[in-house]
C-alpha cells in the first residue's frame, strides 16, 4: 500500500540507471560521519536531463521540467512550485554547508565526490512533497500518518 502516490518529477528509467551506478557508493557513504557527503544519484539524474552543470542546478529548466511532469494533475501544480521555491531557500539558506560537502576528498578507493546541492534539492521535493499530500491523493491509515509525522521531523540535510 502507498500512502502517497507522488509525482514523478524526474524520469524513471534515468533515476534507475543512475542507482545502478551509484547506489553502493551511496549506501557506503551513508555510514560515514562528519559533512554530509553528495548524492551521485540525484546528480547523475540531474546531468542525464541537462538541469546540473559546474554545481548550478538551472532551476528555471528545472522547474519547467517538473511543472510538465505534473501538468494533467491539477491538485499537484501548486504544490510543486511552491515546495521547489521553498526547497531552493533551504539550500541558499545552507549553502556554506553544501559547498564544504563539495570539497571533501574521496574516504574510500573509487569514491567519486559530487556536489550536494542535487540531492540537497530532490531530496527536499521528496520529503516535502509527501508531508504535503493533497488530502484526496493521501491514503489516510495509522501507518501513513505515523510516516508522515516522522517525515515531518526529518532534517533534509
Amino acid at each position: 500500500m502507498e500512502c502517497c502516490n507522488t509525482p514523478m518529477l524526474m524520469d524513471k528509467d534515468i533515476m534507475m540507471d543512475c542507482y545502478q551506478k551509484y547506489g553502493d557508493q551511496t549506501k557506503k557513504q551513508m555510514k560515514l560521519e562528519g559533512i554530509p557527503r553528495g548524492c551521485c544519484i540525484a546528480e547523475c539524474g540531474l546531468n542525464a536531463t541537462g538541469l546540473y552543470s559546474n554545481g548550478m542546478i538551472k532551476r528555471d529548466d528545472m522547474t519547467k521540467m517538473f511543472m510538465d511532469s505534473v501538468k494533467d494533475m491539477p491538485e499537484w501544480q501548486m504544490l510543486v512550485r511552491d515546495t521547489l521555491d521553498e526547497c531552493f531557500k533551504m539550500a541558499e539558506s545552507k549553502m556554506d554547508e553544501i559547498e564544504a560537502g563539495a570539497m571533501l576528498e574521496p574516504s574510500f578507493e573509487g569514491e567519486k565526490i559530487c556536489h550536494p546541492i542535487s540531492g540537497t534539492i530532490l531530496r527536499c521535493m521528496g520529503m516535502n512533497l509527501f508531508v504535503k499530500c493533497p488530502a484526496g491523493v493521501y491514503n489516510e491509515s495509522d501507518d501513513c500518518n505515523q510516516l508522515k509525522e516522522y517525515s515531518k521531523m526529518c532534517p533534509i540535510m
